[in-house]
């Protein structure tokens, strides 16, 4: 009886053991780094009866991509020192190790991608196909729009591989499996776009705001919170090592995990074995904070910025009612733009302002959903027939998914023109410390639409 006692214990404990190869249910939601495919739509779900669609204008980020110069550098040499160390205790005194064995096996069998370090922030392979995609489910949904001359398209990137080949991506995507070639119609880049990439020549953003000191502050408190700290000294154990992990290394830990798993055909990396889900949604916030701040409602500077591409999108959609407009037209761009845009239709706005010392867990600012790898803004103007009428409708899909601008059967083209004539003002004197073009209130949340914000623009608007 004694022995049978003892070999259920030890199968209750056997089964208890929390291992991340075989976890069920890992999680998958890493802010910027995020796959498309962990929080995309499908567009071609999307209907709307009695209409035809005349018009559609998009704004991409680009897709998946390699890290940085910087990140490259400082994950490299983590790892080898992680490694060096792991492979001692393994051969040593696995007796040490509290990972599970076959996470450290897995690890140790993992080798550095030296590639790395000669196409720092290059789109991969996967956001290739990423975007390619979504040009396919385009072409699918509307593929009236392809018909026309090659003048009736226009795609426009930014002057980095990651975003050009973005483009190229899409316009493959667009086109494959039909006889049309729009190549031609990428447009190229520039040093300086105030369309898509208006930030970069703004000197007030870049002082106040991208070197500003807070979003210094914010960062420092957020390294500084008790959740954080709990993380890394979770980390150190799962470890085993005698390797110090600092906050830092923590974060460059967490860099490793989610740019790996986003290159892994099962969206898993044995890097991310050294924490918990719980550990990753704190680690996830640590992006939010800083995209909040750096990209989003934190600074009324990126409010502005984010109105130059909705000019563009105003001003394209009714020149389309005026039979001049284009068919397609779509750009291919950075989170830093994507996120001033959503900031300036008042998209996922919390009430109160993200805080880096502590975590809301129930924020509706989350990178994870809004500047994903692909992310991306769709609109698309219809015709429609309703009573023997004939009246224009706008639909708005964020990742392919509606969202609250419109009511599911879209905006009238009055509501459209409600709420996106103001953008056709937008300027940048603003960056030369002059008066913003709108200042947006400061408790208007995602549920208060733009109409109430429309209603202060005598107060607002500079005259």
């Amino acid at each position: 009886m004694g022995v049978k006692i003892v070999l259920l214990t030890l199968v209750s404990f056997v089964t208890c053991k929390d291992c991340y190869w075989n976890a069920r249910c890992p999680y998958q939601l890493f802010s910027s780094k995020t796959p498309y495919e962990s929080v995309r739509g499908d567009l071609r779900d999307e209907n709307m009866p009695n209409c035809q669609p005349i018009s559609l204008w998009s704004l991409h980020r680009h897709g998946n991509r390699n890290p940085n110069t910087q990140v490259t550098e400082e994950i490299n040499e983590l790892q080898k020192k992680i490694i060096s160390e792991l492979s001692l205790a393994y051969e040593n005194n696995r007796t040490q190790l509290t990972n599970c064995f076959q996470d450290i096996e897995d690890l140790l069998h993992w080798s550095w991608n030296t590639t790395l370090e000669t196409s720092p922030s290059y789109l991969t392979g996967i956001g290739y196909e990423e975007i390619f995609d979504i040009g396919k489910r385009v072409r699918q949904k509307f593929e009236t729009l392809l018909s026309g001359t090659p003048d009736k398209f226009y795609f426009r990137p930014t002057n980095e591989q990651r975003t050009i080949t973005s483009a190229i991506a899409f316009v493959h995507g667009l086109t494959y499996g039909t006889k049309a070639n729009l190549t031609g119609s990428i447009d190229g880049a520039s040093e300086e776009d105030n369309v898509i990439r208006p930030y970069e020549s703004c000197a007030k953003y870049q002082e106040d705001v991208k070197k500003g000191q807070t979003l210094v502050d914010q960062l420092a408190l957020y390294d500084a919170s008790p959740e954080v700290l709990v993380v890394r000294d979770r980390v150190q154990r799962h470890l085993g090592i005698n390797y110090q992990v600092t906050v830092a290394d923590t974060y460059n830990l967490y860099e490793l995990c989610r740019f790996h798993r986003s290159w892994s055909p099962k969206l898993r990396s044995p890097w991310c074995s050294f924490f918990t889900n719980e550990d990753l949604e704190v680690m996830e916030y640590r992006d939010d904070v800083r995209h909040y701040y750096r990209n989003g409602h934190g600074s009324e500077i990126n409010v502005n910025l984010g109105a130059a591409p909705l000019k563009d999108l105003y001003e394209n959609f009714e020149n389309a009612t005026l039979n001049r407009g284009k068919n397609i037209v779509s750009y291919f761009t950075h989170d830093t733009m994507f996120e001033m845009v959503i900031s300036a239709l008042g998209l996922y706005k919390d009430k109160e302002p993200l805080q880096g010392a502590s975590r809301n867990a129930n924020r509706l600012w989350r990178t994870s959903e809004i500047a994903a790898f692909s992310t991306n803004l769709i609109a698309v103007l219809f015709k429609c027939q309703e009573q023997g009428d004939e009246i224009y409708r706008v639909q708005f899909l964020i990742n392919e998914k509606l969202t609250t601008l419109c009511s599911e059967a879209g905006c009238t083209w009055k509501q459209f023109v409600d709420k996106f004539q103001i953008f056709k003002n937008t300027n940048f004197e603003f960056c030369l410390n002059k008066e913003y073009l709108f200042k947006p209130n400061a408790n208007r949340g995602v549920n208060i639409s733009i109409m109430s914000f429309l209603m202060l623009l005598p107060i607002l608007l500079i005259v």
